[in-house]
């Protein structure tokens, strides 16, 4: 059997599992394709590489190279590969719909594994975007399926502006690492996520699979709570205090952000003084 396709070889009780894949269309799509074969209360005759739904809580998706890789709105995101990181976790649906607290809580755990590895300063551009040196290095998409929450996660990684498509060059970045700094970064991305992500207590071990001469162990720690991650958020947002476009179709009306509400929304004052709360669409920075 081809190992990018044997990914329960060396699972443990206790672990949360990676599904590792040289090649796939989305990572988000292979992820909800395990969540919709998963084995259900009652299923006669299960796929012999299917989880029961619990077991596939806490996993994560990865893959080199992404070929039809997704973006917020419909987009695509651009996947080419490389030493970059396209990782989707697969979670358990929170008690009420919160896939932007979800993203919210998500960047602030990139940011976090971004900090402890390198020595860059990012900061989070409402919702989504994870912006080093005023640049995009990263997004982030969360979707709702029946009975799971799939979080997709991009970061690019040793990409050089001629890897990109003319229409990214100079809004699109990379983060810089060796070997040996992706690895790490990795293995602290999936942890940071888990964290901040799901109600964890126990610590637990990660076993990375199929490749068991790869495999590593990470601390699964306590989550944060919902306050301090909201905090947190904040501490990185790139726009509280600056003046911004909301962009809705093709018109753009000026606001200021002015903080992050509770559940994630852009709050802005418009000028001629009235305020909102964004939980959609999407804001640039005026120059």
């Amino acid at each position: 059997m081809d190992e990018t396709k044997d990914p329960l070889r060396d699972r443990a009780a206790g672990a949360f599992k990676v599904f590792e894949y040289d090649e796939l269309d989305s990572t988000n799509d292979e992820a909800k394709r395990l969540v919709k074969e998963a084995v259900i209360e009652g299923q006669k005759e299960p796929s012999p590489l299917s989880l029961p739904l619990d077991g596939l809580y806490g996993s994560v998706v990865t893959a080199r190279r992404q070929n039809a890789g997704k973006g917020r709105r419909g987009r695509a995101f651009f996947s080419p590969g490389g030493d970059s990181v396209y990782a989707s976790f697969i979670l358990r649906p929170p008690e009420r719909p919160a896939e932007q607290l979800i993203t919210a809580f998500a960047a602030v755990a990139v940011c976090e594994a971004i900090e402890k590895t390198t020595s860059c300063k990012p900061g989070i551009k409402w919702l989504n975007d994870i912006i080093v040196d005023g640049k995009k290095v990263c997004g982030i998409l969360a979707e709702a399926v029946p009975q799971a929450v799939i979080l997709g996660v991009g970061v690019n990684i040793n990409l050089d502006e001629d890897d990109l498509p003319n229409n990214l060059r100079g809004t699109v970045g990379s983060l810089r690492m060796d070997a040996e700094t992706r690895e790490r970064f990795s293995d602290m991305l999936i942890e940071s996520v888990f964290r901040c992500t799901q109600d964890t207590t126990e610590p637990s071990p990660c076993v990375i699979s199929p490749r068991p001469e790869h495999n590593r162990t990470v601390p699964l720690c306590s989550s944060y709570t919902a306050p301090a991650l909201m905090d947190a958020y904040r501490a990185r947002s790139i726009l509280i205090g600056k003046p911004v476009y909301i962009l809705r179709e093709d018109e753009k009306t000026p606001a200021t952000a002015v903080g992050v509400a509770d559940d994630g929304g852009l709050v802005v004052q418009y000028e001629n003084g009235g305020g909102a709360t964004l939980r959609s669409g999407e804001v640039s920075v005026r120059i």
